[in-house]
């Protein structure tokens, strides 16, 4: 069965212009892992080192963003999928990797992360966690053990998160960010109404205060998604160079 093609928290408009294989086209074999990193030039880099060597593994599509990797051929999807953990972008990276689990995909997260994230990350269904300190050149060697099954998954354990849906874990992560994007510019940036990211900010508070967190303010709402591990603080995007 072709792997689904992960759905995304942001509609989108399928292509309907790419023309279908016959009944008799050989199917493509597929490769394994797909690459995203918003850094083009470690992205090039990897993929150099991986053809350069001699893998098992096979490398398909490289994308320097998430909305790339939405736009690939399901036909051309790998099973596997590496995600760079400080992407900054409008899907906070739990979602991302609850979508692709939900796909029957399986994610790889290369990035420095903290134990709570470590915790929600694996809650969502990430299978490994990679060092971000290694080289291009040791990068496709992690991931070839990752997939071989030489290093041990990730447990699952439970987390609080799991408790939101998909757009709650958008709006809130978003709305708590330091651009303090106001519910009616981030609802014109999701395509959504004022009024329904209100009501998504309402019930993602809601659960987290059910739980024992404080989030009336910007700034609790902020630490309590730190705190269960669904939001990248800022000293973290400091020291990536994002912010």
């Amino acid at each position: 069965m072709p792997v689904q093609r992960p759905p995304s928290p942001i509609a989108e408009n399928p292509s309907s212009d790419s023309p279908s294989p016959g009944p008799d086209a050989e199917p493509a074999e597929r490769p394994d892992v797909d690459f995203v990193h918003r850094n083009p030039i470690l992205a090039g880099a990897v993929a150099w080192e991986w053809k350069r060597r001699a893998t098992t593994v096979t490398l398909g599509g490289i994308h320097t963003s998430w909305s790339s990797l939405l736009l690939q051929d399901p036909l051309e999807a790998a099973l596997w999928v590496v995600l760079d953990a400080y992407a900054d972008d409008l899907v906070p990276l739990p979602l991302k990797v609850r979508s692709l689990t939900a796909a029957g995909r399986r994610c790889v997260v290369l990035g420095q992360v903290t134990p709570s994230q470590r915790a929600a990350l694996s809650a969502e269904g990430a299978v490994a966690i990679l060092d971000p300190d290694s080289t291009a050149a040791e990068i496709p060697r992690l991931i070839e053990a990752v997939v071989l099954g030489s290093t041990r998954p990730l447990v699952p354990q439970p987390s609080v998160g799991k408790e939101l849906t998909d757009r709650e874990i958008q709006v809130l992560e978003l709305y708590a960010r330091r651009r303090a994007l106001t519910a009616s510019a981030l609802a014109q940036a999701l395509g959504l109404r004022t009024t329904t990211v209100r009501g998504h900010l309402a019930r993602g508070r809601k659960k987290l205060t059910d739980a024992g967190l404080r989030c009336v303010t910007r700034g609790e709402l902020a630490k309590a998604l730190q705190d269960i591990g669904y939001s990248i603080t800022d000293n973290q995007w400091h020291a990536v160079g994002r912010w």
